[in-house]
Formats: C-alpha cells, sequence, structure tokens
C-alpha cells in the first residue's frame, strides 16, 4: 500500500518537477552565453583601441615603398612624386602631423637642399607644425614653373606619333594632359585632339564622332594596332598603305621630266589629249581609231593596224622592229 501512494504521488508531481529542472537548465545556459558574449565584445573593443592607438611609424612609412625626387624642375614628375608620396600616406595611415616630415626624408640631391634652405628660412618651430597642403604649395611653385607648363603645353599640341605604340604615346600625351586642361577642357576635345597625333595607318580606321569619351578611342586605337600587327605577321598589305604609297610616289613633275616625257617615240605632246602621238588627235572621234568605222571599238577592229611599240611604224611589232636589231648588235 505504501509503495502503491509513493508511486501515485511521483506520477503526480514527475511533468511539475521536469518543467523546473528545464528552466533552472535554460537559466544556467543563458547566463553562460551572455557572459561569453561580454567578455568577447570586451576582447574585441580593446584590440580595436590599441590598433587605434599605435601610430605609424617612419618604418611603416617606408616599408610602402615611397619614391624619391631629385629636384628636377619638370612638372610631370613633379607631380607623379606628390601623388605616390599622397598614396603612401593613405596606405600606412601616415597622421597628418607626420606627413611633412616622412616625405621630406625622400627628397635627394636638389631637391634635399631646396628643403634645406626653405626649413631655414620658415623656422624650426613652423617646420614643426607644417601640414602637407602647406608643404605643396612652394614645393610646386619651384619645381613646376609657369615656363615649364608652357614648354609642356606647346608640346602636346605638336605631339604626333611616329615610331612609338600605342601606348607610348598614350602615356605621353596623359602626362601632358594634366598641364592643358584650358586647351582641351571638355571630352570631346580630348578626343579629337587623341585621334589628331596618331598616324595614318591607325587614325584613317576610327571615326572620332562614335567616341563618346577618351578611354574608348585610346582603346580602338589599341585595337587597330594589334590588327595592323596581324597583318604584318600574315604578309598581307594593308589598304591605307597602298594609298599612301601611292600619293607618296606622286611628285611634282619637273620642266625638265616634261620634256624628257615629249620625246618618247620621238612624238611631241599633243596639246589635245596631253599624249605623245603623230598626225591628227583622235580624241573625241566617233568610231574606230583604227580605221575610222562606227559599229565597233578600235579592240574589237576586223582590221587591226600592226604597229611597234619601239618606233611607233606600222607594218610590224617590236619583237621584229630593224631599228631595235640594229642597237642590240
Amino acid at each position: 500500500m505504501i509503495s502503491d501512494e509513493v508511486t501515485k504521488a511521483i506520477d503526480a508531481n514527475v511533468s511539475r518537477l521536469a518543467q523546473e529542472v528545464e528552466g533552472q537548465v535554460l537559466s544556467t545556459v543563458e547566463n553562460m552565453v551572455t557572459s561569453k558574449v561580454e567578455e568577447l565584445k570586451e576582447m574585441i573593443t580593446g584590440i580595436q583601441g590599441k590598433k587605434e592607438a599605435r601610430r605609424c611609424t617612419y618604418k611603416d612609412f617606408m616599408a610602402c615603398k615611397p619614391t624619391t625626387f631629385n629636384g628636377e624642375i619638370d612638372p610631370i614628375e613633379c607631380q607623379r612624386w606628390i601623388a605616390n608620396m599622397e598614396g603612401v600616406f593613405i596606405r600606412s595611415h601616415c597622421d597628418k602631423e607626420d606627413q611633412v616630415m616622412f616625405a621630406t626624408g625622400q627628397l635627394m640631391r636638389r631637391a634635399k637642399d631646396w628643403w634645406d634652405s626653405y626649413s631655414k628660412e620658415i623656422g624650426e618651430n613652423r617646420v614643426q607644425t607644417l601640414t602637407w597642403q602647406e608643404f605643396k604649395q612652394p614645393f610646386i611653385k619651384y619645381h613646376c614653373p609657369q615656363s615649364a607648363v608652357d614648354r609642356i603645353q606647346e608640346d602636346f599640341l605638336r605631339l604626333r606619333q611616329r615610331d612609338e605604340s600605342v601606348n607610348e604615346i598614350t602615356n605621353t600625351f596623359l602626362d601632358q594632359l594634366k598641364f592643358c586642361e584650358e586647351i582641351v577642357g571638355t571630352e570631346r576635345k580630348k578626343i579629337i585632339r587623341y585621334h589628331g597625333m596618331l598616324k595614318a595607318e591607325i587614325r584613317e580606321f576610327i571615326t572620332p564622332s562614335k567616341c563618346e569619351t577618351l578611354d574608348e578611342i585610346i582603346d580602338l586605337a589599341r585595337d587597330r594596332e594589334i590588327e595592323i600587327k596581324r597583318q604584318d605577321e600574315r604578309g598581307e598589305k594593308r589598304q591605307v598603305e597602298k594609298g599612301s604609297t601611292q600619293g607618296s610616289s606622286k611628285k611634282p613633275k619637273t620642266q625638265d621630266q616634261g620634256k624628257k616625257e615629249a620625246s618618247k617615240g620621238g612624238f611631241p605632246r599633243c596639246k589635245t589629249c596631253g599624249k605623245p602621238h603623230s598626225g591628227e588627235c583622235l580624241l573625241g572621234r566617233k568610231g574606230c581609231y583604227n580605221c575610222g568605222q562606227e559599229g565597233h571599238p578600235y579592240y574589237n577592229c576586223p582590221n587591226p593596224k600592226r604597229v611597234c611599240y619601239n618606233c611607233n611604224e606600222s607594218g610590224h611589232v617590236k619583237a621584229d622592229c630593224p631599228k631595235l636589231k640594229i642597237d642590240f648588235f
């Protein structure tokens, strides 16, 4: 009887006990998870704080491989060095108060002489507080004089592709373009100027009006250059070369050359047709030039005349020309 009563009591309370145990377990697990999450947050915050607190050192700056500058009075080289320094500032997370000090360590030769002189001029205290923007103004003024910029603009207007590849002439074009915004301020003007400085064999296959950006016409020029190289490898002649060859071979005739041509065959040059011949000029005459009859052209004449191309006399051909045989023997 006692056993039965105990069993009944256990059966009646087992569900309640299970719920209490489950609740205690879940509460314990939740507390543990919350504690671990808080610990991780503190660790992350500490790491970020240490990272933010760490300053960029000169070693970190040099690890980004900044370029040196020797002090050339050349606007293009000067701008390249400035762009390189500003890129290194970003990669190394260099603090603003250290930028001038780190960058001036890359000045060599005449550039170092200029910086030493300028530092003495403004004083040590001013050097310590000098910002990068404040440094660039006198630096550019000295190394990029207006006379040098004017020379670049003149070279830009005269720039023509000769033996350079498209990539080489494009690099020169883009370097000079930075100082010629006043000349070619719009994208359309840049496209027209780039097209005009290309060599003929590339330029004649590109229509600048179909290009909306400078990058588009540069890509077309590169594609055309590749096609020209392929044609050369296959031994093909380019159409533009044929045209240019024919055009270049036509030289103005001198008076002496005209006399030589007039003496060919021993006949004077006809004033009507411009060709040397004897007898009446048949230019504009109807009918066959050989027999004078109408109804057929001269090359279908039923009674063609045998004319020698050496002496221009009828009755024999050049192979049987007696004058040619006499000259030969």
